[in-house]
């Protein structure tokens, strides 16, 4: 069901998920703020890959449908806390939660039952990526992007292009989506 934005309409996700043993489940019906891969070591470390996938959404747009996930919260040595959470039977990641944004969270879209119908735009922490890796269409920035919107910013001007019927696009921003 497509969400009227001035003289535009973007689609609506509508996802089920859930951790991998399936205790814990979720649905997502929103748009998302941003979707883009992080390449510092944090994320690294955390998936035990070489980047995380993040997708940037309102905390209102989800639902928890069965079990509620475990709290975790790490402080770091650099003194930043990590704060997020995932099942406690089988330790999936399912969100993580911005401080100074409790507004919204940082979804795991790995975690959707059915992979999100296009890709990550943007590319975070571009200098501590592994060598092999390639990036996305995207912005890309060699750390934390110091514009805490930038994403979201580029994110929406991507999205007009890829989530809405090109029939439906303003002249001047169809083109196609692979």
């Amino acid at each position: 069901m497509p969400i009227p934005l001035g003289d535009i309409n973007i689609v609506r996700l509508n996802k089920l998920g859930g951790c991998l043993c399936g205790r814990v489940r979720y649905r997502y019906t929103g748009q998302p703020l941003a979707f883009y891969a992080c390449h510092c070591t944090d994320c690294q470390r955390q998936t035990g890959s070489a980047f995380g996938l993040s997708m940037i959404v309102k905390r209102e747009d989800a639902e928890i449908l069965k079990a509620e996930p475990e709290v975790f919260e790490i402080s770091m040595p650099d003194g930043r806390t990590k704060r997020g959470r995932f099942c406690r039977n089988c330790a999936t990641r399912i969100w993580g939660e911005p401080a100074n944004f409790p507004q919204i969270f940082s979804l795991r879209p790995g975690t959707f039952d059915a992979p999100p119908e296009f890709a990550p735009f943007g590319d975070i922490w571009t200098a501590s990526a592994q060598a092999w890796v390639s990036f996305t269409e995207g912005p890309k920035f060699p750390g934390q992007p110091e514009n805490p919107t930038a994403l979201v910013q580029a994110w929406a001007n991507h999205e007009i292009n890829v989530l809405q019927p090109a029939a439906e696009r303003p002249l001047g921003a169809r083109r196609q989506v692979r």
